[in-house]
């Protein structure tokens, strides 16, 4: 009884002070907020008087509050009247502005800490920096300028940089064969394209910005067709500070047939042999015919032929060869060896079929892998394999290549001019139209027991299901004196894909 009576009375003298306090208050003033400080990391610049930075300057700071914590900053570049701009960071990169036309200036860069309770630095400190603007520098990459010569289309790429800092660079400018004539490009293009229009006189051209084809409402009158051009290009920095001009001199021709003659056949006959085909064509009215030598590098070991240096680089497939392929409505391509350009069809005339283009293709027929990426393009799927113990198809002298004649009205007649060993039959895939079958046999080795009955594949010629594409695998120079070549181009080129010059 005792014990509890004590803590009763301990209880209601707690409660006595309590309200006493209440009643009297706390005697005290608060402490108002101590606004933060701000530091730079190096105190001040002392350079020699000729002695300048270059305009991309990294600047650090720290700031301190004596009773809180740092929130962010506030940096500003220039006099008083510029903004302030706030940052979490307590250093950074700036390329600091020179006025355009001068190349010194002196740039005053302030910064300010805030605090958690909003106050901001009243003192903040300042350091002027001395800086020299540099000019930038510009130049083609390799690989992205025109060939020696082209036709309507070419494309440019270039790469650009600025010892103060790429943030400095401003624009590009190009020019063709005018270097007074300057035309702007955001400093974020790296690559155009041309395409002229020849049809008209003088020529124009239409310009495209980047890799997609980006119409850029730039053109260019000052053409040379069937000339030399001069393409220039230069940078400008913020200040006005030009480059050194780029220049890249190249050959334009002026287009002139819906027919491109793409002559891939390699050797010291390769003027001869696409004579012939040229002369086949002129005799069928096809005389006024584009021409392009692509048979420059050797296919060896059965690997790919080189791209041709007639091309622009084979990394401008897309776009820049597949445009300019497409300004033509057919193509007759001539070739001596299936490890030549054909293997790059399907990669450089997407467009062109896009179009409605049609091509004519002879090749002559040999054993490849069938993971041939020609495969995707040709009309057929593979070549037939050799049966074991057998030395080579044969088609003998004088044997028939036979039409097809469910398709084929007037076929021409086609005969082997001498025993050919070195062909293979192709195989078509579901799709494809057989046009003409040569009549293969198969060798016995050292001809040992003669030749043999071949119950394969026996075709030498298909079309495919869209009847865009014929492919003949016999060289003319193969067929006998008395074949009719002229009726066999007029049937495949103009009665099948409707060549018109």
């Amino acid at each position: 009884m005792r014990t509890r009576t004590i803590s009763v009375i301990v209880a209601l003298a707690v409660s006595a002070l309590f309200y006493s306090a209440c009643d009297t208050g706390l005697k005290g003033d608060l402490n108002e907020n101590q606004p933060p400080s701000t530091f730079f990391t190096v105190d001040e610049i002392n350079l020699p008087d000729d002695v300048r930075l270059v305009s991309q300057v990294s600047i650090s700071w720290w700031g301190d509050d004596p009773d809180g914590y740092i929130v962010g900053y506030e940096f500003q570049i220039g006099d008083e009247n510029e903004p302030w701009v706030f940052t979490t960071r307590s250093d950074s990169t700036f390329v600091l502005p020179i006025e355009e036309g001068n190349m010194d200036a002196d740039v005053r860069f302030s910064v300010r800490a805030i605090d958690n309770d909003g106050a901001v630095d009243p003192n903040p400190p300042s350091l002027v920096f001395p800086i020299r603007n540099s000019p930038p520098e510009i130049g083609f990459v390799s690989n992205e300028t025109p060939p020696d010569s082209t036709f309507r289309v070419f494309s440019f790429g270039w790469s650009a940089s600025d010892p103060d800092g790429d943030a400095n660079l401003n624009r590009i400018e190009v020019a063709l064969n005018d270097s007074t004539e300057w035309q702007e490009i955001p400093i974020d293009i790296t690559f155009l394209t041309v395409r002229v229009d020849d049809t008209v006189s003088p020529a124009t051209s239409q310009v495209f910005l980047g890799r997609g084809l980006n119409s850029s409402g730039i053109t260019f009158d000052s053409i040379n067709l069937d000339g030399d051009n001069e393409f220039y290009i230069r940078a400008v920095d913020n200040a006005g500070a030009v480059s050194e001009v780029a220049v890249h001199e190249w050959y334009i021709k002026q287009q002139t047939s819906r027919i491109l003659f793409l002559n891939d056949y390699f050797g010291t006959n390769s003027n001869t042999i696409s004579q012939l085909h040229l002369d086949i064509l002129a005799d069928l009215g096809l005389t006024q015919i584009d021409y392009m030598d692509i048979s420059d590098g050797l296919a060896t070991g059965g690997r790919r032929v080189p791209f041709s240096q007639a091309f622009p680089d084979r990394s401008l497939a897309q776009p820049t060869i597949n445009l300019m392929l497409a300004e033509w409505d057919h193509i007759y391509w001539l070739s001596d060896n299936l490890d030549r350009h054909i293997g790059y069809g399907i990669e450089i005339t997407t467009q062109f079929f896009e179009n409605g283009g049609t091509m004519f293709i002879n090749i002559p027929t040999k054993n490849i892998s069938p993971d041939n990426p020609m495969f995707e393009f040709l009309p057929f799927e593979r070549m037939e394999i050799l049966p074991s113990g057998q030395q080579s198809f044969i088609m003998a002298n004088n044997s028939i290549v036979e039409p097809n004649e469910d398709f084929i009205d007037n076929p021409p007649f086609l005969a082997a001019g001498g025993n050919l060993i070195s062909y293979y039959p192709i195989v078509p895939f579901g799709e494809s139209v057989p046009l003409f079958e040569g009549d293969f046999r198969t060798r016995n080795p050292s001809f040992i027991g003669g030749t043999s009955d071949f119950d394969g594949s026996k075709l030498i010629s298909a079309t495919n299901p869209d009847e865009n594409i014929v492919f003949f695998g016999i060289r003319f120079q193969d067929l006998s004196a008395d074949s009719d070549l002229n009726r066999l181009v007029e049937l495949t080129c103009i009665e099948i894909l409707g060549f018109q010059q």
